[in-house]
C-alpha cells in the first residue's frame, strides 16, 4: 500500500464513533508533509473549519471491502460532482479541494479507524511511510 494507503484527516480530539460511518478518505500521498490547513484545502473542507486546532490521521484497518466504499473522483469536484453540472449544489463548508482522491467509506464503521498521529496547526504531517501498518 505505502503512499497510496487509505487515510482520514479528522479534527484533532475527534474519536472514532463506531456507531459512525467513516465517511471520506483520500490517500496518504496527498497529506504527508501538509499542515492541517493545507489538508483542509486539498481534500476540500473550508479553510479554518475542521482542522483549525490541528487534525489527527487515521488509517483503516482492516482495509473495506469493494461493497464499503464508493469512489467519488477527486476533490476538486464535491461528493463527485463536478462545479459546472446542473446538480452542484455549492455548500460552504465543503468548497472544492485542491484535487486529492476521494472515497467514501459509507459501509465501514468508525470502529475500523486506526490513529497513526496528531498534527498541530502550522506543523506538517510527517510520517515515514515504511512505518505504514500492512492492511489485514
Amino acid at each position: 500500500m505505502g503512499m497510496d494507503t487509505l487515510i482520514k484527516a479528522v479534527p484533532k480530539g475527534l474519536a472514532p464513533d463506531p456507531s459512525r460511518t467513516s465517511g471520506y478518505c483520500t490517500t496518504f500521498k496527498f497529506i504527508v508533509g501538509r499542515t492541517p490547513s493545507e489538508i483542509e484545502q486539498i481534500v476540500g473542507l473550508a479553510i479554518g473549519s475542521k482542522l483549525v486546532s490541528g487534525a489527527d490521521i487515521y488509517t483503516f484497518d482492516p482495509l473495506p471491502g469493494p461493497a464499503q466504499f464508493e469512489l467519488r473522483g477527486y476533490s476538486q469536484c464535491p461528493a463527485g460532482v463536478p462545479t459546472d453540472a446542473p446538480s452542484y449544489v455549492p455548500h460552504l463548508g465543503y468548497p472544492p479541494g485542491l484535487g486529492a482522491p476521494q472515497w467514501e467509506l459509507s459501509g465501514y464503521s468508525q470502529a475500523g479507524m486506526k490513529k497513526l498521529a496528531t498534527v498541530e496547526p502550522g506543523e506538517k504531517f510527517t510520517f515515514m511511510v515504511s512505518r505504514l501498518p500492512l492492511p489485514r
